[in-house]
């Protein structure tokens, strides 16, 4: 018999320049997720994002002289799962999401961007 899955509650999105501050902010909001007894899953890292760019050093006599620039944008991502929309795992996720944003997101500067996603059960 297989167990019925849980509906996922929001979606936690973490992007970082360096490896290291995605890895570490990811496993503080799985932990913190886990100690307020919410179901999350582990931190699934996502394709890094490269950004490549090449400028001129010296555009009158090195002019075949180029600097090259990269920066890698490393993602995961985060689900918390519960009972449903209406129930206790609902509000306790709403009380998690406050409390990343107030306590977890300031000690951790060294994330570049954190977008959470909300989910329903309703039909438009």
């Amino acid at each position: 018999m297989s167990t019925p899955r849980l509906p996922r509650l929001a979606q936690v999105n973490l992007k970082a320049h360096y490896k290291y501050h995605s890895v570490e902010v990811a496993e503080d909001v799985r932990t913190s997720a886990l100690k307020m007894g919410l179901k999350v899953s582990g931190a699934i890292p996502l394709p890094t994002t490269i950004e490549k760019w090449s400028f001129l050093k010296s555009p009158f006599v090195h002019k075949k002289a180029w600097t090259q620039w990269e920066r890698r944008t490393y993602n995961r991502i985060i689900e918390i799962y519960g009972e449903g929309t209406q129930s206790h795992d609902a509000t306790k996720t709403v009380q998690f999401l406050r409390y990343l944003e107030h306590t977890i997101l300031p000690a951790n500067l060294g994330t570049n961007r954190l977008k959470v996603t909300l989910y329903s059960e309703e039909c438009l």
